[in-house]
C-alpha cells in the first residue's frame, strides 16, 4: 500500500520512475511533486498531469513534456471547460481537460506567479487600459538564476500600433537599467 507522504505521492511508480526520468535530462528540476492528477484529451490514453516546482509536466502516450514555470507567458484554469492551458514566451500553447483537477490549477498559478521578479504595465497612451506590460522572470529551478525580460501586449495592441514598439522598447531599457543597478 503506498502512503499519501510518499516521494510518489499517489502516483503509479511507473509513471512516477518515466517523469523522474525525462525530468532529470533538463539540468536544475528538481524531481518532487507538489500536485498531479490524470488528464484527458491528450491522447488516445489516459495523460498525466505533474506539477513541480520548477515545472508543469503532461504525459502523452509514454512521452513527457516540461515546460518551465518561467516560461508561461499567460495561462490558468477556466472552470467551465474543465481544462488548464497555457502559452509560452516562444508562442507555444498547451491545454488538457482535468475531470478532477484537485490541486493542480492553484500550485500551477501559484508557481507562475513565483517565477514572476517584476512587472509593469505601460498604458499605450495616459489613462488606457491597453499597452504593453513589461516583467522579469526567474527559472525557479535555477538558483540563483538570472532574469529574462519580456514585453507582453494587452488585448487590442499589436505590434502595429503606431509607437507600441518604441515605448516597449524604451520602457524595457530604462527598467532593466534600473534593476541591474540594485
Amino acid at each position: 500500500m503506498r502512503q499519501w507522504w510518499s516521494k510518489t505521492r499517489g502516483l503509479d511508480p511507473a509513471v512516477y520512475a518515466s517523469w523522474r526520468e525525462t525530468l532529470s535530462e533538463v539540468p536544475g528540476r528538481p524531481a518532487r511533486i507538489l500536485a498531479w492528477t490524470h488528464a484527458v484529451g491528450v491522447g488516445p490514453e489516459p495523460g498525466v498531469v505533474v506539477l513541480s516546482p520548477a515545472a508543469v509536466s503532461v504525459r502523452t502516450e509514454d512521452a513527457w513534456r516540461h515546460v518551465g514555470w518561467h516560461e508561461i507567458e499567460r495561462g490558468g484554469w477556466n472552470v467551465e471547460t474543465a481544462q488548464l492551458r497555457w502559452q509560452t514566451y516562444s508562442g507555444k500553447r498547451g491545454a488538457v481537460a482535468l475531470p478532477d483537477p484537485a490541486r493542480v490549477p492553484a500550485v500551477f498559478q501559484e508557481r507562475v506567479q513565483a517565477s514572476i521578479v517584476f512587472e509593469r504595465f505601460v498604458p499605450a497612451t495616459p489613462g488606457s487600459d491597453r499597452g504593453v506590460i513589461i516583467n522579469g522572470r526567474r527559472d525557479l529551478a535555477d538558483t540563483p538564476s538570472s532574469i529574462t525580460w519580456h514585453t507582453t501586449l494587452t488585448r487590442g495592441v499589436t505590434w502595429r500600433t503606431p509607437g507600441i514598439r518604441e515605448l516597449a522598447d524604451a520602457t524595457l531599457a530604462e527598467v532593466r537599467h534600473e534593476y541591474d543597478e540594485r
